[in-house]
């Protein structure tokens, strides 16, 4: 997965539950499909994506080891279809809620470049 495969430290490590992986592989695809244009975009969601297809451990927990771009790739995909939803889904609403809140702040985010 990017700088993690080539043995740098990652920047971060998201801690997801069970049922917050699909919404936040949802989040990356819709961000891909937004980003046509953007190559180290797509690929950096590509790359989280990937990450997030692994398999849980046994209480359910998915630990993904995120490098700087792809932490701000995966706030940005997650930030863009919270805003995105309505309110009658609220329940997607708040899992999203819930991985921002695993996340680091914008401050952190807006800090992070990617070229």
């Amino acid at each position: 997965m990017g700088d993690a495969a080539g043995g740098v430290e990652p920047a971060y490590h998201l801690i997801l539950e069970r049922e917050e992986v699909p919404v936040a592989m949802s989040a990356l695809r819709l961000l891909i499909s937004d980003e046509a244009h953007q190559i180290e975009i797509r690929q950096l969601a590509r790359d989280v994506l990937a990450a997030l297809q692994a398999t849980p451990d046994e209480h359910g927990t998915l630990t993904v080891p995120l490098a700087a771009k792809q932490m701000k790739i995966t706030h940005s995909a997650v930030k863009l279809l919270l805003n995105d939803l309505q309110r009658e889904q609220a329940s997607e609403r708040e899992v999203l809620r819930h991985i921002l809140d695993k996340l680091p702040d914008e401050h952190t985010m807006r800090a992070i470049e990617l070229e």
